[in-house]
């Protein structure tokens, strides 16, 4: 089981056979005695084929904070520049733990106190960068962890 923030969200493509396969990203913090100097999180490739967790990740979006289980998968094809591969995981159920919108609400003093830029204490998991640290767009495929 993987729980992280989305950095890449849900899209869904139709392959040849007529499946839908659904992909997304997410990035899962390494634990701190396993954490490397520029690399602290590690982004996930996750998909699915199931129509459940098609709709399920539907209105997933960067931020938010996702659990993941399934399985590792190693996926084989040709390209123009020769056999290619990639690790993945393969989603066997989903769930959505926080909104990025619930994520990034501000938490401000009472009115009285008020002043110009005293906006305080982000969630939780946003504050610690738990369970995942948002990655980069091009990061991919960097996975070698076990679920």
């Amino acid at each position: 089981m993987l729980a992280g923030r989305v950095t890449a969200e849900p899209y869904v493509r139709e392959l040849p056979s007529g499946d839908h396969l659904v992909t997304w990203r997410i990035s899962v913090a390494r634990p701190p005695a396993n954490r490397r100097p520029n690399q602290p999180a590690d982004p996930i490739t996750c998909v699915s084929f199931r129509p459940d967790i098609e709709e399920a990740t539907r209105g997933w979006r960067i931020g938010d904070v996702v659990q993941v289980s399934g399985a590792l998968r190693r996926r084989f094809w040709r390209s123009s520049k020769g056999s290619t591969s990639v690790i993945e995981v393969e989603a066997a159920s989903v769930a959505l733990l926080e909104s990025a919108s619930a994520a990034s609400t501000v938490h401000r003093a009472p009115d009285s106190s008020r002043e110009a830029g005293s906006e305080t204490e982000p969630s939780a998991i946003a504050a610690r960068g738990e369970p995942g640290e948002r990655g980069t767009p091009g990061e991919r495929d960097s996975a070698s962890d076990e679920q």
